[in-house]
């Protein structure tokens, strides 16, 4: 075998159907004469979408009846549950709409299958006219972001929504002219682990070579380029596949990308967006709000469809119907009911309520429980699952995370901030970065919608962000908005460069207190640079 085409390591991907083209008519007449629109599925209603997501383990109740050993078995098949519910069905929605609308500006034939460019009726160096208007690329791309805690099916439900639609389209003839094409519908991408451009590059070669079994990553990947030279290079790739949506997931681990390797990145799919027309979808958790928030550029191009922040399950019709499927595969000898207690009698918690307590709505976290239960209920022989069994496994099986649900419990703020990727304390730089901009279309899923901070925080969208705490006024200083709000009927006034130059900094404040014999700290307290640290305990 020839050294340079020798195989490498199979690739593991995330992977969908191949079929081979068949066209049909566009839900929307605009679409029609597109063969990458007419060869996509028709678009699913909602009750389709249900039931294509929705996947449950095969059970039956003879299983209640084999030995333990084969119980422990069936009772990790919970792993593969998938309940799909409205965050689902809006994710269907946002995808079908962004192929759609991104492969609308990418006609192959934009003059018709059958017809040839019109003539030129004049040209100069600086306008072309014709004879009649000429169809010219527009890109029409809409991605968005996908943002939320870490453990509640973000990525999973991502890959089960992408598979309902085909992922390779193979082409060859469309209305008796010759198209062969392989059109990539959509690819999904997990950010390299260090956030290096080449890696990812490497990967998407990689990834197409194992749809397509083509040799990207040799031909592309084996010289050694420059990094801008390889994004290109995967940007002409994504072009002549006519990839219809790029997933990148594990956007966060940008912020560990070395100086410059994030914004060149981000920058790179900006360009994607303009230059290809490929919609590009960020996934990440809430740390990769700080990471999206720092272009306004990429920040526009990921609001297409609205933003999607993605938090843990509210306690209401979601979380009962989730936990309802959930306790539809029961192995344990005696039955057992979401709503049952510990005593019918008495006021104590349903089963429903204190899975919520211990998995705070993360329906990973739910999942196990559920699992672990069942195990502990046959390991001890009550065959059983109930309030204390569900708060015994907690207990033992999340140890490590036991500091987590204790502070999401507490919603202390200041006990959350030590896990960026938990609680989203930057969700009001995220959306202060819009508020130059007007209001802008997000849509938030979870019990992070009714935190007190978080309604705080929507309504100054569109309104101007609050002075920094490193800059503050004096208290009796017009600026500062104290005396009588007589600044909400005045327009702010920009101050002027002199007025700009002569505001004092700390070094001066420093130097004027020393002069009167008062010391470092007392000046800049004075000047309110120094805060008392009880303001911090409210």
């Amino acid at each position: 075998m020839n050294k340079q085409f020798r195989s490498e390591t199979p690739m593991t991907v995330c992977r969908g159907s191949v079929v081979q083209a068949a066209y049909r008519k566009p839900e929307i007449a605009d679409h029609e004469g597109n063969p990458l629109e007419e060869a996509l599925p028709p678009m699913l209603t909602t009750d389709q979408v249900i039931l294509r997501l929705q996947h449950f383990p095969e059970f039956s109740e003879s299983m209640r009846r084999a030995s333990d050993e084969v119980r422990y078995l069936a009772i990790q098949n919970s792993m593969r549950f998938f309940v799909p519910l409205d965050i689902h069905i809006d994710l269907y929605r946002r995808f079908t709409n962004v192929l759609r609308v991104g492969y609308a500006g990418r006609n192959p034939f934009p003059y018709g299958v059958r017809s040839r460019p019109p003539q030129f009726e004049s040209f100069d160096q600086y306008k072309t006219q014709y004879k009649s208007g000429m169809p010219q690329f527009m890109s029409t791309a809409a991605g968005f972001n996908i943002a939320g805690i870490s453990g509640v099916g973000k990525s999973f439900s991502v890959e089960r929504t992408l598979k309902l639609f085909p992922q390779v389209i193979h082409h060859t003839n469309y209305r008796d002219k010759p198209f062969t094409q392989s059109q990539i519908a959509w690819l999904k991408l997990d950010c390299p682990f260090d956030a290096n451009p080449r890696g990812l590059c490497i990967s998407f070669f990689k990834t197409v070579d194992a749809l397509l079994g083509t040799n990207y990553r040799h031909d592309y990947g084996k010289r050694r380029p420059i990094q801008s030279e390889l994004l290109s290079d995967m940007a002409t790739v994504a072009g002549n596949h006519y990839i219809g949506v790029l997933v990148i997931d594990e956007i966060q681990r940008l912020s560990l990308a070395r100086s410059g390797g994030a914004d060149l990145l981000l920058n790179f799919f900006v360009q994607l967006v303009n230059d290809m027309g490929v919609p590009v979808v960020l996934v990440g958790t809430y740390k990769a709000l700080a990471v999206l928030s720092g272009k306004f550029s990429q920040l526009r191009r990921g609001t297409g469809q609205g933003d999607m922040i993605w938090d843990r399950m509210q306690k209401g019709d979601q979380w009962e119907l989730f936990v309802k499927a959930l306790f539809s595969a029961q192995y344990t000898r005696k039955r057992f009911s979401p709503v049952d207690s510990e005593n019918p009698n008495s006021d104590k918690p349903i089963l429903s309520d204190v899975l919520y307590e211990e998995s705070q709505g993360i329906t990973d976290l739910a999942v196990k429980l559920y699992m672990f239960a069942q195990e502990r209920a046959i390991d001890t022989g009550k065959e059983i699952v109930t309030a204390n069994v569900i708060r015994s496994v907690a207990r033992d099986k999340f140890v490590m995370l036991r500091d987590v649900l204790t502070a999401l419990r507490s919603k202390e703020k200041f006990a959350l901030a030590k896990w960026d990727d938990v609680y989203p304390h930057a969700l009001k730089e995220y959306l202060d970065s819009f508020s130059q901009t007007g209001s802008q279309n997000i849509t938030i899923e979870g019990t992070v919608a009714n935190d007190p901070e978080i309604q705080n925080i929507i309504p100054s969208i569109g309104e101007p962000p609050a002075p920094p705490l490193s800059h503050p006024t004096k208290p009796d200083s017009p600026s500062s908005g104290t005396a009588s709000g007589n600044n909400k009927s005045q327009p702010s006034r920009k101050p002027s460069k002199l007025a700009r130059q002569r505001k004092p900094i700390l070094p001066d404040l420093v130097k004027s207190g020393l002069q009167t014999k008062i010391s470092a700290y007392d000046a800049l307290k004075q000047h309110g640079y120094i805060k008392p640290a009880s303001e911090f305990l409210s």
